[in-house]
């Protein structure tokens, strides 16, 4: 009985042993093969490469509407921007798709955090009611235009609105109103940035800052109580808050100046093709396309 045990054991021993070899000897090859060449690479490079230029193709006539002229412009860039911006805020709020957004959809981007004194769930609620138009309880796409882009907005409500968020990032004494001195801490230097790419200047004393923050401060106290207060910031609240708008038109200038070859402020198909990497974070944010 032994021996056909032993010679059993000896012939596995020798069946894995050759196994083990066969398995080593393939590994190496299967590895190697399964590394890209440069070939490879290079050919998902030049397929990237020509994808991103047919979604330039396609979406060049959808951007150039405002004249539809062959040229995409400072304004179009901007306004395809803000649009799709919206737009794509809808398909993640609107759960039911049926074209409307109500409160309760937005509630899981709302925090209840109350750390700063104020219920953040209530100032959205606000917020939410002064961009409902039509007063029905539910934002449509250009409601929800206003609300995710209010400083755009020409709505009296949401400029007031505006107007008193600022209060309340500066009102550090909690008494619902801006003194000097608070004025001077942050509104001033916000309307003084606004103004100048460099508001820092060496030159400037901090005598003819004083003066001049006081001068403007004289300027939007209209009832002359040393206060300032949400109504009083109406004719800066566009240099406190500066809109979406502001923003996305300075991005679009940028890109633009990066992108055209002739310099004449207008972008051809040619150069967008062309210049399609630079281009590609203006037209396809959050890789929405």
């Amino acid at each position: 009985m032994m021996k056909p045990i032993f010679v059993y054991a000896i012939v596995t021993i020798v069946i894995l042993f050759l196994l083990s070899r066969s398995s080593n000897k393939t590994e190496p090859d299967q590895i190697h093969n399964s590394h890209p060449t440069e070939q490879t690479v290079s050919e998902w490079e030049e397929e990237d490469e020509f994808n991103l230029k047919n979604k330039i193709v396609h979406i060049f006539p959808q951007i150039d509407v405002d004249p539809t002229d062959q040229f995409i412009s400072v304004h179009e860039l901007t306004q395809w921007n803000l649009h799709h911006h919206t737009q794509r805020e809808m398909v993640i709020y609107d759960k039911d798709h049926d074209g409307f957004v109500s409160f309760s959809d937005l509630n899981s981007s709302i925090t209840d955090d109350d750390s700063f004194g104020y219920d953040m769930r209530l100032l959205e609620e606000e917020h939410f009611n002064a961009s409902d138009a039509d007063g029905d309880g539910l934002l449509n796409f250009a409601e929800l235009n206003d609300f995710l882009h209010s400083a755009n907005s020409n709505s009296p409500k949401l400029q007031q609105r505006l107007c008193k968020e600022e209060v309340r990032e500066s009102d550090m004494d909690r008494d619902g109103k801006v003194s000097f001195r608070e004025f001077f801490l942050r509104l001033f230097h916000l309307v003084r940035k606004y103004d100048e790419e460099n508001y820092i200047d060496p030159h400037h004393s901090d005598d003819s800052m004083d003066a001049s923050a006081k001068l403007l401060f004289s300027q939007l106290d209209k009832d002359c109580d040393g206060f300032l207060s949400d109504t009083e910031l109406l004719p800066v609240i566009g240099k406190l808050h500066p809109s979406e708008h502001y923003y996305a038109t300075k991005q679009s200038e940028n890109f633009i100046s990066q992108a055209q070859d002739n310099k004449d402020g207008h972008l051809s198909l040619t150069e967008m093709i062309e210049n399609a990497h630079i281009l590609y974070a203006a037209i396809f944010p959050d890789e929405f396309f």
